[in-house]
């Protein structure tokens, strides 16, 4: 059986308050945040993508500290339940298909910018989304 490039997370629509938003994750995303984080803690920040996805701009949460990069967006974490980890978690926002895409994830190991090669990489991401190449087609140019 053939592995599907992105998971749905939550659905637009469903749940009470209902998601405003339909949250995508690329494996890979998932992949990497997982190589670092416990159950725990990705559940708590499973838990902030959520939030976004019940607000009507999840570019400007009011729960979530996220912050804009280029054409993409940073939820920006560390503490509590994440402990000594500084974690950030990039997404993009489709707006046509009323969707946040959960592009990837690091452990930030230093309190400056986000490294560039990153910024690299996350910006492939989504290019590649809204190109299509993940075999998902609802955004419209």
């Amino acid at each position: 059986m053939e592995k599907k490039a992105v998971k749905v997370g939550v659905q637009e629509g469903s749940g009470a308050p209902p998601y405003q938003w339909t949250v995508l994750i690329l494996d890979f995303a998932f992949d990497e945040v997982r190589r670092f984080l416990n159950d725990s803690q990705y559940q708590h920040l499973a838990m902030q993508v959520k939030e976004l996805a019940r607000e009507n701009d999840p570019t400007h949460p009011l729960t979530v500290d996220v912050k804009k990069i280029e054409d993409f967006y940073e939820i920006r974490d560390k503490g509590g339940v994440l402990g000594k980890l500084n974690v950030r978690i990039f997404f993009g926002v489709d707006g046509s298909a009323r969707s946040i895409v959960v592009l990837g994830g690091i452990k930030k190991e230093n309190n400056g910018p986000t490294p560039e090669g990153t910024k690299i990489a996350i910006r492939r991401r989504w290019r590649k989304y809204t190109n299509g190449d993940y075999g998902i087609f609802t955004r419209t140019q």
